[in-house]
């Protein structure tokens, strides 16, 4: 079979996934042109994509959205459980993934092999964003971060040496930094995918009350106490076939903050305090003030009528699901009509020139998520862009970095001892 059947033969049996209900939009109007079903409560998840379009990446990426978050075999890291139902309790198919520091160790030691860097202690570190900035919920505490990525990437990170900062250096010059996008005999079945989660502390009323709205972890934070966490926001960026840049989206739970501008403040918000009219929104606070948060773009029309219709699917099958509270914000894709631009310069190329990597005409100029990148909510801002100056952990002689294929992960490589 051809490259072009093979694809055809993927979209067909992943992405054509289930008949939408009498009631709901044609699929056409849900998920675009070329989608003949909408994303289903399954452990499946799509690897390419035919008719690239806001709608149809939108339904790809709730479909891994609800992959990702099936619950895990104990036996096997990163996959599912294809006996449980969805939302069925335990340590979800990401939460099982390795996390970057059992991966980029202190001076370029070897990582953990894959079983314990994906089954290590849930511990909670980081508060700062991409842009140092804290967010501090209403309870005055602090937004932990995490970023996980899953065994494919894994695979082509340690085959090629990538968390020592030396061999990554080389290997960028030599050969490129290009993760794997769908499907590959050397690093598997799925394409490179890296997450990104924020997690706050649940109040004693938000951990009590049912249907809980959030999905729960218990964690160990920095100072040693426990405690019972909240996903808030959910980054994916998933390398999807013949799309270079990947596909970025962006979930968030819906009692976050509320939208800029919109005249009605309802019920309560994790961010936001509705009886603050003073308060200055999206500035920089640090514990124990909280930071008054609201969403400065809406969800885009295509995207808030997949959000209703995966709501509506999950409320159906178990109306206690917390996963029914949680909305796409936004997709980021390289537009196919425009042409893909290679991932990484050639190594012949000078190194300057490398960085940034093209954004390939993005669907979209601007995506951010209100708890993710609270503080750069700004017009052209958006995932691609930020991540197109990704580079590598050193420099040459001449004082220069490679590009590092849209990861800011490869940054984190240590220098070996001894070196």
């Amino acid at each position: 079979m051809g490259k072009r059947g093979r694809r055809l033969s993927l979209a067909a049996a992943v992405l054509a996934l289930a008949p939408l209900a009498a009631s709901s939009e044609p699929a056409s109007d849900l998920c675009g042109p070329f989608m003949s079903g909408a994303p289903v409560l399954a452990p499946v998840i799509a690897t390419s994509l035919i008719g690239a379009n806001d709608h149809s990446f939108g339904c790809l990426a709730w479909q891994s959205f609800i992959y990702l978050n099936w619950r895990a075999r104990p036996d096997a890291p990163g996959e599912p459980d294809r006996a449980a139902p969805f939302a069925a309790p335990g340590a979800t198919v990401w939460e099982t993934f390795a996390d970057a520091e059992a991966l980029f160790r202190p001076e370029g030691a070897g990582p953990l092999a894959w079983e314990h860097a994906s089954t290590r202690s849930r511990r909670l570190d980081t508060t700062l964003q991409a842009d140092g900035g804290i967010l501090v919920d209403r309870a005055g505490k602090p937004v932990y971060y995490e970023i996980r990525l899953n065994r494919d990437e894994f695979a082509y990170i340690v085959a090629n040496r990538l968390f020592d900062a030396e061999a990554q250096l080389t290997f960028a010059r030599e050969h490129g930094i290009v993760l794997p996008a769908g499907p590959s005999a050397q690093y598997g079945p799925v394409g490179a995918i890296e997450v990104k989660a924020a997690w706050k502390v649940l109040t004693p009323t938000e951990a009590a009350e049912r249907p809980r709205r959030f999905h729960a972890v218990e964690a160990a934070l920095p100072d040693g106490s426990r405690a019972l966490m909240g996903l808030v926001g959910f980054h994916l960026n998933q390398r999807v076939e013949g799309f270079a840049q990947g596909l970025w989206a962006s979930f968030v739970q819906i009692d976050s903050a509320p939208l800029a501008g919109a005249g009605e403040r309802r019920g309560r918000y994790s961010f936001f305090d509705p009886d603050c009219g003073g308060c200055a929104t999206n500035a920089m606070t640090e514990p124990p003030q909280a930071t008054q948060v609201e969403q400065v773009f809406p969800v885009a029309p295509s995207v808030r009528a997949i959000n209703a219709y995966m709501h509506a699917l999950i409320a159906a099958a178990d109306p206690q699901s917390p996963w029914r509270f949680y909305d796409l914000v936004g997709v980021q894709w390289p537009q196919f009509a425009l042409g893909f631009p290679t991932p990484v310069p050639e190594p012949q190329r000078d190194a300057r020139q490398s960085l940034p990597l093209s954004i390939g005409t993005p669907s979209t100029a601007t995506l951010m998520n209100p708890v993710l990148e609270t503080f750069r909510q700004f017009p052209n801002v958006s995932c691609i862009g930020c991540h197109a100056q990704a580079a590598t952990a050193r420099r040459d002689e001449r004082g220069a970095a490679y590009a590092a294929d849209y990861s800011f992960l490869f940054r984190r490589a240590e220098i070996p001892s001894g070196h």
